[in-house]
């Protein structure tokens, strides 16, 4: 009966399970990807989408957070429908992270009105970074400079010269966000991953943070010394770190104490690769805090855009964090209650 319902509709409908194969499609569906029901189903999606397409890692937010979603100007094609865009909505089906697609085709006027929207959006965004570029580069060469010179006066001082060095690598920092974003604007974007000592880097954003939001919390780091690499964006884990650094400081009204914890997961964490194949995530970075903790009907939801749970908060500094592990094919998850939370980061071996 079901079936017969979904195939009077005049629009694509497919069911896809937890490891993004094809459990359904029905006739419309058929006629969009120009098989029949029999040679689709069973399938992996990849075999009918471009196995980069935007569309899994939609697949996999929506399994995330049980919550559907539309994306009104998303490519679908592949090599017999090149360059196909249309309007998908993902809706959990309540069992077994099975998911629900349903495509309608943009029209003609609507590609044209996006297009040109598109492309003023673009100029002006274009304008605005690089107006950013010319206001921000230069007062950051003179913070720079001038950190650099006060390392010779201070060379004596331990304590001094650290804050010098780290006033020194935060400037470069920001001129290298500056410069990705420059590369956004450009659709250049060129993001270089090397192998990395993770304990470096998270000893270095404990200290920028004590230095400066994090001055009323006492730091504790407990790290592994058996991990290896990692293969990361060295500027882009930075600012994941320092992010969920200044989340859980925020947890305190005063004094309070975070945790930076490193394990070799023995629960063996996975996660399913745009191609629907299982990935082991075994190198496990934990941000603790002590405090507040997050409320129940935000959890489930924390890592949306303008989702929080703050008086002030714009809700968008945990979204970034989640997109930016995904560039670097981490997971993240969180546990909270009263007292405890808890931000676990999931990476897989290091290839290179």
């Amino acid at each position: 009966m079901h079936e017969d319902i979904l195939n009077e509709l005049r629009t694509p409908v497919f069911l896809i399970n937890k490891n993004n194969f094809i459990k359904y499609i029905n006739l419309m569906g058929e006629e969009f990807f120009g098989y029949s029901a029999k040679l689709i189903i069973g399938e992996p999606l990849d075999k009918f989408i471009n196995n980069d397409s935007t569309v899994f890692n939609l697949l996999n937010r929506v399994r995330k957070s049980k919550l559907g979603l539309t994306e009104e100007s998303l490519d679908l094609g592949n090599i017999n429908f090149p360059n196909r865009k249309v309007r998908v909505h993902i809706l959990p089906s309540g069992l077994d992270n099975d998911v629900i697609v349903q495509i309608s085709e943009l029209t003609i006027s609507e590609i044209i009105q996006k297009q040109a929207l598109n492309t003023k959006i673009s100029k002006s965004f274009s304008s605005m970074i690089d107006m950013l570029m010319h206001e921000l580069k230069n007062p950051l060469a003179g913070i720079k400079g001038a950190s650099q010179l006060i390392e010779f006066d201070v060379k004596d001082d331990k304590n001094l010269l650290e804050l010098s060095q780290l006033i020194t690598i935060e400037s470069d920092r920001i001129v290298s966000l500056l410069n990705r974003m420059e590369q956004i604007s450009t659709n250049n974007i060129k993001l270089e991953f090397e192998s990395l000592n993770i304990h470096e880097i998270l000893s270095h954003c404990r200290r920028v943070a004590q230095n400066s939001f994090g001055s009323n919390i006492e730091f504790i780091e407990e790290y592994d010394p058996s991990l290896p690499k990692i293969l990361i964006n060295k500027n882009l884990m930075i600012q994941v770190i320092l992010n969920l650094l200044k989340n859980a400081t925020e947890a305190y009204d005063t004094f309070g104490k975070v945790k930076i914890k490193t394990t070799f997961n023995s629960n063996n964490v996975k996660s399913f690769s745009r191609s629907g194949y299982q990935t082991s995530l075994p190198l496990q970075i934990e941000i603790i805090d002590f405090g507040k903790g997050i409320p129940a009907e935000i959890l489930p939801n924390i890592f949306n855009p303008f989702v929080t749970y703050k008086k002030e908060g714009k809700g968008l500094g945990l979204s970034v964090v989640a997109s930016s592990l995904e560039e670097m094919n981490a997971n993240i998850d969180v546990s909270s209650g009263d007292g405890f939370t808890c931000f676990r980061i999931n990476f897989p071996f290091s290839k290179k």
